[in-house]
């Protein structure tokens, strides 16, 4: 008797892409899309990168991100890439330290009130060079000694600097769900944080 030829067939996973055309109002919608396309840049398997002139034309009338990502300044750290989105997916806050000063809180206002974003995310990363300098401590100019100087204040206590990137991520995260633009929204904020080493994200804060 023949047997049935059977072939092992690797699963094909979809992306889900956001259409920057498109406004998102769920927050876990859009907290899926940010989800997928951190598993997308770990599987090696992201978007396609040559709509640049498509893309363009979407938003040219202007923008409906779905989350506002406040991240660090760092160079190893730019969320379009390992969250693999596209122009018009992500409004984002970068400083470093990702801390959520005035105008930090100035741009997420914005997006939340007048882009109507249901969605706050602030990743902090391994090895942040801004709170290993406030963990620290040392000689820093002027306008940088008042970052660090913010920070200290909340990490104040941490005997590590993981401890630290976490309480610092968390200090942001509560700064924010205080202010009066995301109260009034009832904006989702949630706390994570990249490893620099893996690529991945993970949450500090339950969704």
């Amino acid at each position: 008797m023949l047997k049935k030829k059977t072939t092992d067939v690797a699963p094909q996973h979809k992306n889900v892409i956001h259409n920057p055309g498109e406004a998102v109002s769920d927050w876990e919608q859009a907290l899926r899309y940010i989800k997928e396309g951190n598993e997308r840049y770990l599987e090696k398997r992201g978007v396609a990168r040559d709509t640049y002139e498509r893309d363009r034309l979407v938003l040219k009338d202007g923008q409906k991100p779905f989350a506002v990502v406040v991240t660090c300044a760092d160079s190893r750290v730019a969320p379009e890439i390992f969250l693999d989105l596209k122009p018009g997916d992500i409004f984002v806050v970068r400083n470093a330290g990702n801390i959520a000063d005035s105008t930090a809180l100035g741009s997420i206002e914005y997006a939340v009130e007048h882009l109507k974003t249901p969605l706050v995310l602030v990743i902090g990363h391994s090895k942040c060079g801004a709170v290993t300098g406030a963990l620290h401590g040392g000689d820093f100019p002027e306008n940088l000694s008042l970052l660090i100087g913010a920070i200290g204040e909340a990490i104040g206590g941490c005997g590590s600097l993981g401890d630290a990137i976490t309480a610092n991520v968390m200090h942001s995260v509560d700064t924010i769900r205080a202010n009066k633009v995301i109260d009034t929204f009832s904006t989702k904020v949630i706390g994570a944080h990249y490893d620099i080493e893996t690529g991945a994200v993970s949450y500090i804060t339950e969704p």
